[in-house]
């Protein structure tokens, strides 16, 4: 009895301690780039989140919201950068955590102020505000991101047997937002048609096993349209982690 006891307690412990995992400070250790640049950070960051895929940073500015690529320098610093020019002074950094089933907004940083827009208590959370609705200049029926888009533009935008430019060094989500752009379709529906389109250029079929070495082909017009939901090719996206 006295062994269920102790074995009922651990078990209780163990699950208390993954429920309340969380991130408990972010700040600014480093600004590396300017007002007119891409946007790239060094970042003060305490979380008990084992996995670094259960945190997120978005750049958020008038013209809309970025997710921005991590990576780790060390058990409490990590650099994030995008490929979107920073062109608003009240740009801010946005930082999410995946907690219970759903991401949740831990804190805004401002990049060009001194103190943080908002910092939640570790109990507290916001949902994002809605950001404007960005429009595809390069679509011809001038495609709204994060609502499907139909085929027939996205079709105006392929060129039969065309190919992806990749040198190598770049991450599937830079060759994303960059391809997103050409077809007029969200982000995540690309990173997730040129994953689909190209399964042998991920190494053991991870769609973070990016092979330097890989020819990528475009999507047919049938997986881009897919992938035309935003919401739904996030969702999908968030889950192949």
């Amino acid at each position: 009895m006295k062994r269920i006891v102790i074995l009922a307690l651990t078990t209780l412990a163990l699950f208390c301690t993954a429920v309340t995992a969380e991130v408990s400070h972010v700040s600014i250790n480093q600004r590396l780039s300017e007002l007119g640049e891409y946007p790239k950070l060094k970042l003060n960051i305490v979380s008990s989140h084992t996995n670094p895929n259960k945190v997120q940073y978005f750049l958020r500015q008038s013209t809309g919201e970025e997710r921005l690529v991590s990576s780790p320098l060390n058990n409490f610093l990590v650099l994030v950068t995008g490929v979107d020019d920073v062109v608003d002074s009240e740009a801010v950094l946005v930082v999410k955590e995946h907690k219970i089933n759903r991401w949740r907004e831990v804190t805004v940083l401002s990049l060009f102020g001194d103190n943080a827009v908002n910092n939640l208590p570790k109990t507290a959370y916001a949902e994002p505000s809605p950001m404007p609705v960005k429009v595809d200049e390069k679509a011809n029926s001038g495609a709204l991101e994060g609502l499907p888009v139909s085929t027939t533009t996205i079709a105006a935008n392929i060129e039969d047997n065309c190919k992806i430019d990749f040198n190598g060094s770049e991450t599937l989500w830079r060759i994303g937002v960059r391809q997103s752009k050409v077809w007029g379709i969200n982000t995540y529906g690309a990173i997730l048609a040129i994953y689909e389109a190209n399964s042998a250029a991920f190494k053991n079929n991870n769609i973070n096993g990016l092979k330097s070495d890989a020819s990528l082909k475009c999507p047919s017009i049938t997986i881009l349209d897919k992938y035309a939901d935003a919401r739904a090719a996030e969702k999908l996206f968030d889950s192949m982690y």
